[in-house]
């Protein structure tokens, strides 16, 4: 029954211990922590070296260079042997039974590939800002349906439960696109249920400092997860669409399965289908313009290496 828990963090020193210590203090206790610290400037890596040395069970691994929030993500993950796999935000706390819960349900019920717990909202303090109930049918025992939840799943808390290792290791992992984690979780959809336990057991922490309070679309949000994309002709509400059309298609289904997972991807469309047309829209914009653009350096009207303005941070 082991677990192996990946907690990737960059700059995380007002609220790693915390997340180390809730962990640390589970009921369940076969599990090794594996700490992946991003190249972070603050004293994120004196608090994390403190801590293995003071419990074996804490791996601590620094990359030489920011590597971006998406590698670290998966790089962690390499790190993992044991049975169970979870990624554990470096800001967020559990009850004390959270796991124990989570392993006994992934051991008696094999069909389940991934378990969490209800989440509870709180703030940079620690006080309990709202509750959250998906109400989405993620448990269902058949994989369309699963699928169709995965696809109005918005929030996508479950990518922080405990999940069976080989079934991550059926899939790619995390994109460096937008909404790639509710992506993920449609891979593991399509491969079991995704059960979650109807206690507030998770306490997911909504602080000033975390990355979605400062990127209002997915066009902004994909270049901060890979600054190379900066400038560059992106469709990001089609790359969602080809990444769900992608599982369907690469997971073992069958056919009956496969087909009835396909048609949903209309229900998606119907959904998005502004969202689908805005995208090209803006993509005509950037096609168009990039001739003046290119007159403008050409002739002088602007500097051809501006100086960033702000930098991005994994």
């Amino acid at each position: 029954m082991s677990l192996s828990i990946g907690l990737p963090v960059y700059n995380g020193e007002r609220y790693v211990l915390d997340a180390i210590n809730t962990l640390r203090a589970q009921t369940f206790q076969d599990f090794e922590l594996i700490v992946m610290d991003n190249a972070s400037t603050d004293r994120t890596e004196e608090l994390c070296r403190k801590a293995a040395a003071a419990d074996d069970r804490i791996k601590y691994h620094r990359n030489e260079a920011n590597i971006g929030p998406v590698r670290n993500f998966n790089r962690v993950f390499q790190f993992a042997t044991r049975k169970y796999f979870k990624w554990a935000a470096h800001d967020d706390t559990y009850a004390a039974d959270y796991l124990e819960k989570c392993v006994s349900i992934l051991e008696r019920h094999e069909d389940v590939v991934l378990c969490t717990a209800r989440t509870r909202l709180i703030d940079d303090q620690g006080v309990v800002v709202k509750d959250y109930i998906s109400g989405l049918d993620l448990d269902s025992t058949e994989a369309h349906k699963r699928f169709r939840a995965s696809l109005d799943n918005f929030m996508t808390y479950e990518i922080f439960g405990v999940i069976r290792r080989d079934a991550l290791l059926r899939t790619p992992l995390l994109g460096s696109f937008g909404h790639a984690d509710g992506i993920l979780l449609a891979w593991l959809s399509l491969q079991g249920k995704i059960h979650v336990i109807p206690e507030f057991l998770f306490f997911n922490r909504d602080h000033p400092e975390k990355s979605k309070n400062f990127y209002s679309n997915y066009r902004d949000y994909t270049v901060w997860l890979d600054p190379t994309k900066a400038g560059k002709i992106l469709l990001p509400r089609w790359r969602m669409g080809y990444e769900y059309v992608r599982a369907v298609v690469t997971t073992r289904l069958a056919v009956v399965d496969r087909i009835r997972c396909g048609l949903q991807m209309l229900h998606w469309i119907r959904v998005f289908w502004k969202s689908l047309i805005a995208n090209v829209v803006y993509a005509g914009l950037q096609i168009l313009t990039r001739p003046v653009a290119l007159f403008r350096r050409m002739t002088g009207l602007v500097p051809r290496n501006p100086t960033p303005q702000s930098e991005a941070h994994g």
